[in-house]
């Protein structure tokens, strides 16, 4: 095809770019259309579309009929990516002296850029670094800088690649400018935080993020909304994300509590309650991060409603959001007598078994490692029993040994340890022995364990064993049922047979 004289291609910007957004549905619904077309018409209607001239386009795009302004659209859309007219156009973005023409040009660029099968060729062709530097350049109207950032936001989509070169070319000082802004909140801000957002997905670029203060940015922008309720998960996703991909722990810490500073407890607080579950589990991932690293904790465990909220959200089923609420759960537990007797209060324990059930091994470890701090206390192991949570934890016990053992993460103990820990405590109380008598499968678990002990070590170090000795001199019944399975707690060396 033969090059398009400058002015044409001024006539292209005009009629192609100035009705584009108000015809976008349009032009999608013609895309459709032209799709279905067989392959050998396709190609005659390529031929005859050709010899359309960009000055009829423009005319016909300015018509009345919505179908001829979505087909010129369109039409004009595909010029654009040809070679010589996108090297066209991104020329005029990076080098023009004409705001208008440049404007015009990123405006373009945005339109393209919606379009999957035009990144690569956009990209190849130079566009990001051109979009960068319409950034960088304070010159350009607030609505260049805003396409500018919605067709990088595009260009990046799930590529590490592309990430890392716009940051090469220096988006992060523009990109930081913007948040920053003291007026109000614009769209502006919306999409730059949406770059930052695709940036933090690379782990590579943490400690570059990081020093162009994006940790305080992103935590002072997580308390508005600027009308948009998307607003607050993407900062905290972003945040969560920025302090998973640190690779030193008091570098973490450092940050976390810098955070405090911008009332993150209340904000925690406020957001756990939300309806919104994407927002739920960002926030809960906040407060993870704190409890793993063991931050600021009697601040959050003073937070009204916090543990009633995770058993709300317990209740809600969410296998993604249990997980993260079990595993946080357990650190904000760990050796707090106090903290651990709140959260039972409010009815934590009785979630419990639902989440033994979890057909996710996650949940099923985490929640088992909150049910070894619950069964410290007493008062909850009738509870524990009657609620089926013990039942599940002889299960997942039978099951870790006989079948398959949980696909989890073992950061405090493994499974093995917690259940044989739970047995433990529980056989321990002469007050419960009779019903643990009566709980069907018990006995056998519990042989299953002490066989394994015996396999691994001395039983005669077995604390499990120690207390079953002691339990079974109480019980005749029990003596009789451990004899059965052919364990003889007298001569703790001598364990007879594994039990099949």
């Amino acid at each position: 095809m033969a090059s398009i004289p400058g002015g044409d291609r001024l006539i292209y910007f005009t009629a192609g770019v100035s009705l584009v957004f108000m015809m976008y549905s349009v032009v999608r619904h013609a895309t459709a259309l032209f799709d279905s077309v067989p392959q050998e018409s396709r190609n005659i209607l390529g031929m005859v579309e050709d010899k359309i001239s960009i000055d009829a386009l423009a005319k016909l795009a300015r018509s009345d009929s919505i179908v001829l302004q979505g087909s010129s659209v369109r039409i004009l859309l595909s010029r654009a990516m040809h070679d010589e007219n996108l090297r066209y156009i991104l020329d005029t973005v990076a080098e023009s002296d004409i705001e208008e023409e440049r404007w015009k040009g990123v405006t373009t660029l945005q339109l393209l850029t919606r379009s999957e099968s035009n990144r690569t060729t956009l990209v190849e062709s130079g566009a990001l670094e051109v979009l960068v530097g319409v950034l960088k350049d304070p010159e350009n109207r607030e609505k260049s800088h805003r396409y500018a950032a919605v067709s990088i936001c595009e260009l990046i989509l799930g590529s590490d690649t592309r990430r890392r070169q716009v940051v090469q070319y220096g988006i992060l000082e523009p990109l930081t400018r913007f948040l920053v802004k003291v007026e109000p909140a614009n769209e502006l801000q919306y999409w730059s935080l949406m770059v930052v957002h695709q940036l933090t997905a690379c782990g590579e670029l943490y400690s570059e993020l990081i020093r162009y203060g994006l940790v305080r940015t992103l935590a002072e922008m997580s308390r508005l909304s600027f009308g948009n309720a998307n607003m607050p998960k993407i900062c905290l996703e972003s945040l969560v994300r920025l302090f998973v991909n640190m690779d030193d722990d008091d570098d973490v810490r450092w940050y976390l509590t810098e955070l405090l500073d911008f009332d993150v407890v209340p904000l925690i607080a406020t957001y756990i309650r939300s309806d919104d579950l994407e927002l739920v589990y960002w926030t809960i991932g906040l407060l993870h991060e704190y409890a793993i690293k063991g931050v600021a904790m009697d601040h959050f465990k003073e937070m009204r409603g916090l543990c009633r909220s995770m058993n709300v959200l317990l209740a809600a089923d969410e296998v993604s959001i249990s997980k993260l609420v079990l595993r946080t759960l357990k650190f904000m537990i760990l050796q707090d007598t106090s903290f651990q007797l709140q959260a039972l209060n409010v009815g934590i324990g009785l979630r419990l078994p639902k989440c033994l059930a979890s057909k996710d091994d996650e949940v099923k470890y985490w929640a088992l490692s909150v049910a070894h701090e619950f069964i410290l206390h007493p008062q909850w192991r009738h509870q524990f029993i009657e609620s089926g949570a013990f039942a599940q934890i002889i299960n997942i016990g039978l099951s870790v040994m006989s079948r398959k053992p949980l696909k989890t993460a073992t950061e405090i103990l493994p499974a093995k340890e917690y259940i044989v820990d739970i047995l433990a405590m529980m056989w321990g109380s002469e007050a419960d022995l009779n019903q643990l008598l009566q709980t069907r499968g018990l006995t056998e678990a519990t042989c299953v364990f002490l066989q394994m002990e015996k396999m691994t070590g001395d039983l005669s170090m077995s604390r499990l064993a120690v207390v079953m000795a002691e339990a079974a001199k109480t019980s005749a019944a029990l003596d009789r049922r451990l004899s059965r399975y052919g364990v003889n707690l007298n001569k703790p060396s001598t364990l007879s047979r594994t039990v099949s």
